[in-house]
């Protein structure tokens, strides 16, 4: 891990603020991901009236199919890719959806009819469907759903003088849970020991501004995001998905914004893409960890 910037000597006396993504970076997506792949068979085999060996089979194919060309498939609620495929085994199901949704295969114009017959009025809303069924179903199977060394993690951090805020698209209430779950207060409110702001919309584009990064085109005019990130000014910005957590802080930082942050690092997961992992994205990452915990020591080199 290397730190590349150091801080100005003003900027030591005052608190470290870091703007941290929860899902990924607090949880590990894994069991997730895997309760919302048994969820999304489990309604297809019910949609579809067909066994759930065969929906299963089916699944696994078109899962298959969109990770083999990753560079063409994620998650895009308007059509376009807000985070590819291959970033976050959280964007599987929506991935798939959206191959579904376009594709000539038999089986898609089957499971199509078969959707629009239960009521889906395009398959977007099964997909947002599946994800949030899918995460309900983890809730109830993996207390206390975030990482096991959070509250020790979150200690370091603030020993260091560290503010720490958790960013999310996911709602505050589930983050307020999540953390309590771990023993951890956490509030919308100052006072608390960790902010929260849920509902931060990063996947949501504006424009169509891109930057490429190893050949991946990149929509970056993501405007509730960054209206948030302009707001809380931090030190440093943690995500694991690069298009979505720090592409667009990124660019605030090249333009030169008031607003952005001075650091930017990567948590990596063993799916984490070679392609932001070499390079660390033409150069976006400043760090790469393998915890959030890391961090503690990111801010002792910035504090030197």
């Amino acid at each position: 891990m290397a730190l590349v910037r150091s801080a100005p000597a003003a900027a030591l006396s005052r608190t470290f603020k870091i703007l941290s993504d929860f899902d990924g970076v607090w949880t590990d997506q894994a069991n997730e991901a895997a309760a919302v792949r048994r969820f999304a068979i489990d309604e297809l085999s019910r949609i579809c009236e067909v066994p759930r060996e065969r929906a299963a089979d089916e699944y696994a194919a078109f899962v298959e199919h969109v990770t083999a060309t990753p560079h063409e498939h994620g998650w895009a609620p308007d059509g376009r890719i807000s985070a590819y495929v291959d970033e976050d085994p959280l964007c599987e199901s929506s991935a798939v959806c959206r191959w579904l949704a376009i594709a000539d295969d038999p089986r898609a114009v089957r499971i199509r009819a078969a959707l629009a017959e239960a009521g889906f009025a395009e398959v977007v809303a099964f997909s947002e469907h599946l994800f949030h069924g899918g995460v309900a179903v983890f809730r109830t199977e993996h207390p206390p759903w975030i990482v096991p060394d959070a509250r020790a993690m979150l200690d370091a951090l603030h020993e260091r003088g560290a503010e720490v805020v958790v960013v999310s698209n996911s709602a505050s209430d589930k983050l307020v849970a999540f953390f309590a779950a771990a023993g951890i207060d956490a509030s919308e409110d100052e006072g608390h020991e960790l902010r929260v702001r849920g509902s931060a919309g990063k996947w949501k584009l504006g424009g169509h501004d891109t930057i490429s990064v190893a050949g991946r085109s990149i929509f970056v005019d993501r405007p509730l995001y960054r209206t948030l990130v302009a707001d809380e000014a931090p030190d440093l910005i943690i995500g694991d998905v690069f298009s979505l957590d720090l592409a667009m802080p990124h660019v605030m930082r090249t333009a030169g914004h008031a607003g952005a942050p001075r650091l930017l690092a990567l948590r990596r997961h063993p799916h984490t893409p070679s392609w932001v992992l070499e390079r660390r994205a033409d150069g976006a990452i400043d760090a790469v960890v393998d915890r959030v915990g890391d961090l503690a020591a990111m801010i002792d080199r910035w504090r030197r």
